[in-house]
């Protein structure tokens, strides 16, 4: 008696008062997603938000060295539909993020002063890039079908949406001095981090998410599903990209690292001094915004089996 209440309620919202026929129920076993569990795998790029790089969406991606060292995020999931429109997916994604301010080349060589951000953010050439795993629970909402049995609901492509929670860890690098080579930086506190009073206060390596998706997907089949989808992640942490603070006293370095750390973390923390564009920065200049969170997206092709395609559509069902 239960379920049948809460299946009729449940059918009344989401169908809005649809009325079925034995003509559109076969064709929606083919272009209308029944309930039941889907397996998929999805890969494609990743962009790093935060102070390293550009401060435009546009000058990220139209500046000439946009796509010299593309990183990419893949990973596979479980999904299950619960209603045409409603499908939650569980996922597991693993890749790289990578951000430089050398992205701020073309602007800078441009800028009139050297006070334009553009020119500031190109002279202190800083880079960061994270290796990182990530776990999310994503609800994805298919607006034209919320009424299995309109027209727009039978159409093989279809717009979604979606949001959902998840969580990362990630390991910041960043390359040391004039080099190429690739450093792990969380342990060298390159602004202090953690030293007590004085300091920015430490961060975790493991850290919540918020994911926000839009999307469009084509079924293939009764089977088959291809789509393609930028995804969006807030988080709550301000190092990712490895800057957010102010530069400090490089005496601290030796005081709180060993030798060896104390001398690569010198060797990161300044890098525009490095590489003479710039003077070397006093202790309390700006090396980032502090009150700002990174974040990061990706841009994706997916593709799922529909596992076990249920015939019998309970949202059809009014006995």
């Amino acid at each position: 008696m239960t379920a049948r209440v809460f299946r009729n309620i449940l059918a009344g919202v989401l169908s809005a008062g649809a009325v079925s026929s034995v003509s559109a129920q076969d064709a929606s076993r083919v272009f209308v997603e029944p309930m039941g569990w889907s397996i998929g795998m999805n890969v494609g790029m990743s962009d790093l938000w935060g102070n390293v790089g550009t401060q435009s969406v546009i000058a990220h991606y139209t500046n000439s060295k946009a796509f010299d060292k593309p990183c990419f995020i893949g990973g596979m999931f479980g999904r299950y539909t619960i209603h045409p429109c409603l499908a939650v997916r569980f996922m597991l994604d693993g890749g790289a993020l990578y951000a430089t301010d050398n992205w701020n080349y073309d602007l800078a060589k441009a800028a009139t002063s050297q006070g334009d951000d553009a020119y500031q953010r190109y002279a202190r050439h800083q880079n960061a890039k994270d290796y990182m795993i990530e776990a999310a629970t994503l609800f994805e909402f298919t607006p034209f079908r919320t009424n299995p049995e309109s027209r727009m609901a039978h159409r093989r492509g279809q717009l979604f949406m979606g949001a959902g929670v998840g969580g990362f860890y990630f390991v910041p690098y960043s390359t040391a001095g004039n080099s190429t080579h690739w450093v792990a930086t969380y342990n060298l506190h390159l602004e202090g981090q953690g030293w007590g009073a004085g300091y920015p206060a430490n961060y975790s390596l493991f850290q919540p998410c918020i994911p926000l998706v839009v999307g469009y997907k084509w079924d293939l089949g009764q089977h088959l599903n291809l789509g393609i989808e930028w995804m969006y992640r807030l988080t709550f942490c301000k190092y990712l990209d490895g800057v957010s603070n102010t530069y400090i006293d490089t005496a601290a370095f030796s005081s709180h690292l060993s030798p060896n750390n104390a001398a690569l973390a010198q060797s990161i923390y300044d890098k525009g001094y490095q590489y003479n564009l710039e003077p070397r920065n006093a202790p309390g200049n700006m090396r980032g915004t502090p009150n700002t969170n990174d974040s990061y997206s990706t841009i994706t092709i997916t593709f799922y089996y529909k596992v076990k395609n249920r015939m019998r559509e309970w949202w059809r069902t009014h006995n």
